[in-house]
């Protein structure tokens, strides 16, 4: 495997995320629940899911090809937070999870499984060649 399946696999993985977070957006989108602040932090929260995604694609197609090893240092905390930040906030606010969406976790969690083995593919790639 190359780093070209690398950023492949985490291509797919962020697209999959965005398209998961578009199929959430509508429903969300004026809610008769949500206080208008809540309403401007669910869309800065799809810009900036957007923005990290579009950012880790940036990386894994540039600087990530001519195999400089600080790009998966910058990779990785950049998935982590970009695919962990559901999980993340299903542990500190369980009750705010979308539960009439039991599959939503599950969907999520292979995206971020795609991405995680692009990531390894990456560490592999990296590890093998000669330090410079």
């Amino acid at each position: 495997m190359n780093l070209k399946n690398a950023a492949r696999l985490i291509t797919l993985a962020c697209i999959g995320q965005i398209i998961g977070y578009a199929y959430a957006l509508p429903g969300h989108i004026g809610e008769p629940t949500w206080s208008d602040h809540a309403q401007f932090h669910l869309f800065l929260s799809w810009i900036w899911i957007v923005g990290l995604d579009i950012a880790i694609i940036a990386l894994a197609w540039g600087p990530l090809q001519k195999r400089e090893r600080s790009t998966f240092w910058i990779l990785l905390p950049l998935f982590l937070f970009a695919q962990g930040g559901h999980f993340i906030a299903s542990l500190v606010e369980p009750a705010g999870r979308p539960m009439d969406y039991w599959w939503y976790d599950y969907a999520l969690g292979g995206v971020a499984l795609i991405g995680a083995a692009g990531l390894a593919i990456a560490w592999k790639a990296l590890a093998n060649q000669n330090p410079s």
